[in-house]
This record gives C-alpha cells, structure tokens and sequence, in this order.
C-alpha cells in the first residue's frame, strides 16, 4: 500500500500530463456561458447581439428607448412581441376605461408589492407624467401609498392592487361591491382588476431575469 507522504512526492514530481489525467476538467462551455452573463450586466440570460435580431425586433428596442428589458426579452423574439403588444395596448389605448393616473398607481403599487425594482422605478417616472410632473408625489406612493393623501378611487385601486396581488383569493364579491358603491363601473373594475394581473405577471418575468433598470429612471 503506498503511504500519503509517498503519494504526495509521486504527486509532487509527476509530469504535467499525468497530473492533468487527475486534476479536475474546467467545463469550458459553462465558463463561456457564466463570462457571457456577466459582460452582459443586464440580465441573468444570455443578451443577444444586436446582428442576431430580425428588423422587426430591433425597431421594437428601439422604439422603447433601447431599455434594458427590451434587450433581455429580444432573446425569444416571440416574448418580447408579445409583451409588448399588450402592454402597449394596456397603456396607449384611447378607449381605456381608467384614466391613465389610475393604471399608473396600479402599476407603481402592484410592482412595489412585489418589490420589482425595474417595473417600480419606471412606472413611478409613468405616474409622474400622469400627475403633472409631481416626482415627490410618486416616489410617496412607490415607497407607501398608505402614508399618502389618495382621492378615494386611487386609495380603493391601491388597496385592490396590494391586496389582489399578495392575496388573490381573499377577494370577495364585497369587495367588489365596495368598489361600485364608491363610483367605479362594472368595465373599470375588470380593467382594474386586468391590469394588476398583467403586471404580476410582468413583474415575474423581470424578478427571476434579474433585469437590472437602466440608469435614466434614476435620473
């Protein structure tokens, strides 16, 4: 039986090749893939480049300012179209049913509920738009809307927004009912409620991507 001290020696004095015979192999692929992540800073996925993407993808970046998410979600061509022809019609349709300060303070409470710093940072810049330019307001109700003088629609759609989205099956039928007695119609309540569900799930999307928020929403 050979010792460990001779062992070692053996070991000591080998030549290369036969101590990479029982040194362990670097996964080479999986370097590759960890150093990709890292260059791209932005999302936990490998982030495209800009020769890989069809035309219509890179207008798509583009047209939303080259952000991060836009650039993390053109890794499958298909998700970034789809994200963003919902959220466009969510934000940009003329025949809405909310006003767009009441979508905006669902998008900045159910984001800050789930604590998506990328949804939360650019949708507070969205309800500052939406408010007049009031950039202290919404940063009041990103950090907590209770500590916030609300109307009572904005508080009812900040209450719903939190609630629906940490507990979903709470919501009752008085709820609901609530919410008619203080004005809103039956199409607000469904659009509410639409909304919130829509940026649970695109809050999902970015937490487990990691996506990083571009330096312009803090500026």
């Amino acid at each position: 039986m050979v010792s460990p001290q001779s062992l070692a020696r053996m070991l000591l004095h080998s030549r290369p090749s036969r101590l990479s015979s029982i040194a362990p192999r670097i996964n080479t692929a999986l370097l590759s893939r960890t150093t990709t992540r890292s260059i791209s800073n932005i999302s936990r996925l490998r982030i495209p480049d800009e020769s890989e993407l069809s035309p219509e993808t890179r207008k798509l970046i583009a047209q939303h300012h080259g952000d991060n998410w836009t650039r993390a979600f053109s890794l499958n061509p298909d998700t970034a179209r789809r994200f963003v022809t919902y959220y466009e019609d969510l934000f940009t349709n003329p025949n809405a049913k909310l006003p767009l300060r009441e979508r905006e303070i669902i998008a900045v409470v159910t984001s800050a509920t789930n604590r998506c710093g990328l949804c939360t940072a650019n949708h507070t810049i969205g309800l500052s738009a939406a408010i007049g330019g009031d950039r202290v307001r919404a940063k009041r109700i990103a950090a907590d809307h209770h500590l916030v003088e609300l109307n009572e629609r904005e508080h009812a759609l900040a209450d719903l927004s939190e609630r629906l989205t940490q507990a979903p099956r709470e919501i009752s039928a008085k709820d609901l009912d609530h919410l008619r007695h203080i004005g809103f119609q039956d199409e607000e309540i469904l659009e509410a409620i639409e909304t919130i569900a829509w940026f649970n799930h695109s809050n999902r999307i970015t937490i487990a991507l990691g996506v990083v928020p571009d330096q312009r929403y803090f500026e």
